[in-house]
């Protein structure tokens, strides 16, 4: 190393903290379903009509924890592409979520949360691009 330069922190950047942000939520997503599935289901804005409904809660447990695994996973490696990537394909969930929520005329408070994780991922995605060019610049 030069004595100029700097060592490279990928810690030191947005996408960074943005990707561990959605990997942490995702596992504590799936930490709630355990604890309460129909508190959560009335959470994303889609109450059960009865608690022997609750099988699509642990369906999206189920996903939650792979998704937060792998992305913890990809974080650890520093495989900052395949992160950016997961954030874009990511978009389906809270744009479905959305929709969901939308159709069952659900509250507004509750879509616009859903939005919300659909403008991090968009974030997530750009800060990850620009994490990524940094990564493979050192």
């Amino acid at each position: 190393m030069n004595p100029g330069t700097r060592s490279f922190n990928p810690r030191a950047h947005a996408g960074y903290w943005l990707a561990a942000l959605l990997a942490v939520s995702q596992l504590y997503n799936a930490v709630r379903v355990a604890l309460d599935p129909i508190a959560f289901a009335s959470y994303m804005g889609v109450p059960l009509a009865a608690a022997a409904d609750a099988g699509w809660v642990w369906i999206y447990a189920g996903r939650a924890l792979f998704m937060g695994l792998f992305a913890a996973w990809l974080l650890w490696r520093s495989e900052f592409r395949v992160l950016r990537v997961m954030a874009m394909l990511a978009l389906v969930m809270p744009a479905g979520d959305f929709y969901q929520v939308f159709q069952a005329q659900g509250p507004h408070l509750t879509l616009a949360r859903h939005a919300l994780v659909g403008a991090v991922l968009v974030a997530a995605w750009w800060a990850l691009g620009r994490l990524q060019q940094r990564a493979a610049a050192h």
